[in-house]
């Protein structure tokens, strides 16, 4: 996978840009709308045919109360394909670049990333990815619309029910394929809260094009700020290229270019103009985002 050098940054949704999934790969209707449960300021949706295989309560979450926490990363129980570790690397199963993917949402595309959970089937993404989508598809290590672990589907999806940028937060929970949980088959980079939004970090998103073979992963790094909001984004100033289908793509820190592991912290949302620069926005993982992780992570 090659890792290319980015300058400014445009909303990265492809729904939000009027640009749809290729008819090809469009993943089938449901016949049934996602059953929705609210409580406080966690919104969930659990995928009707697969109602009776989640327990996510929203009622019944905790929070961290501002203390930090870090989730390692979750190495994967089986041997990498051959094309994956070709297109990312040696450890690529166990890497950012093979757990971050391409999102279908049943309306359009965005990224997401496979994290460290309880049950071994989360992918974080970006809330504006996941309201009003149906159909959920995910395909780690996705390239040049290529999929070498197949497209997983969805059994429940929950966002953070707060302002956005700042808010734009998801996480969705898989269903196994073949019996086996995606960590376990391509591995999860770890998750933090409450991390000081200042540590060096990354971005990686997958814009989605017209021809799916141009659809590759771009990266950004750099020193971030805290954006104007309260609570506040994490912004860097030094990316191009993550357009229309990025959205929902990991922000992450401490990543290790010897065997691809981070941690992710936040996802990238849009891109916007401030104190004369034209920034990365991410929203960066707090309290909420916990509430609604620890949800998923047990539904």
């Amino acid at each position: 996978m090659r890792m290319r050098g980015l300058l400014a940054v445009v909303v990265a949704s492809v729904a939000a840009l009027g640009l749809a999934a290729p008819a090809s790969s469009a993943a089938p209707a449901k016949d049934a709308e996602p059953i929705e449960k609210v409580s406080g300021r966690t919104h969930v949706l659990i995928n009707p045919a697969d109602a009776g295989r989640t327990n996510w309560n929203p009622e019944k979450q905790s929070t961290l109360d501002g203390e930090p926490l870090t989730i390692p990363t979750t190495v994967p129980t089986v041997a990498p394909k051959a094309g994956a570790e070709a297109a990312a690397g040696p450890t690529a199963a166990a890497s950012v670049w093979g757990t971050t993917g391409r999102l279908r949402t049943g309306g359009g595309v965005c990224t997401a990333n496979v994290v460290s959970s309880a049950n071994r089937d989360v992918i974080a993404t970006a809330r504006h990815c996941v309201e009003g989508g149906h159909d959920f598809e995910f395909a780690p290590n996705y390239d040049a619309g290529n999929a070498p672990y197949g497209w997983w589907t969805w059994r429940s999806a929950g966002w953070v029910d707060a302002p956005a940028p700042q808010g734009d937060i998801a996480f969705i929970v898989l269903n196994t394929q073949n019996g086996r949980h995606i960590a376990d088959v391509v591995g999860a980079t770890g998750i933090g809260f409450n991390q000081p939004v200042n540590n060096y970090a990354h971005i990686i998103g997958i814009p989605g094009r017209k021809d799916a073979k141009d659809e590759h992963m771009l990266w950004c790094g750099g020193q971030p700020v805290a954006g104007p909001e309260q609570p506040s984004t994490a912004l860097i100033d030094n990316c191009i290229g993550l357009d229309g289908g990025s959205s929902g793509g990991p922000f992450f820190v401490n990543y290790n270019q010897n065997d691809g592991s981070a941690v992710q912290t936040g996802d990238f949302v849009t891109g916007y103009s401030w104190q004369g620069k034209w920034w990365a926005v991410s929203a960066y993982y707090r309290d909420d985002a916990y509430n609604v992780f620890n949800g998923a992570q047990h539904a």
